[in-house]
């Protein structure tokens, strides 16, 4: 098994869907974009290399996957360290390129 850490910039990101979810479209929302994100979180636990590396402006140290329309996962994974780093979540709507190439 292997441990998942989310980072902060990540975390803001997601707690700003939730809250976006739960005023657009009510708490229901939020709490199945919760579940999609652990659900993905448990998936990496166990299968860290799923996911891809096709989203245009992503480098390639990084492996994505999606949880939710139009969001995805950014991560890596640190086999030496047993661990795989959420670093991102991106909205494949947004200009997210100019964002990796800062």
């Amino acid at each position: 098994m292997y441990k998942v850490d989310i980072s902060p910039s990540a975390n803001s990101v997601l707690e700003e869907y939730s809250f976006r979810c739960a005023t657009d479209n009510g708490m229901e929302c939020a709490l199945r974009l919760l579940d999609a994100f652990d659900e993905k979180v448990g998936y990496l636990e166990s299968t860290p290399l799923i996911g891809c590396a096709r989203l245009k402006y992503i480098p390639s140290k990084y492996r994505l996957i999606t949880f939710w329309p139009h969001l995805w996962l950014v991560f890596q994974v640190k086999e030496e360290e047993k661990c795989v780093k959420i670093e991102y979540i991106i909205d494949d709507r947004q200009n997210y390129g100019i964002f990796f190439n800062n």
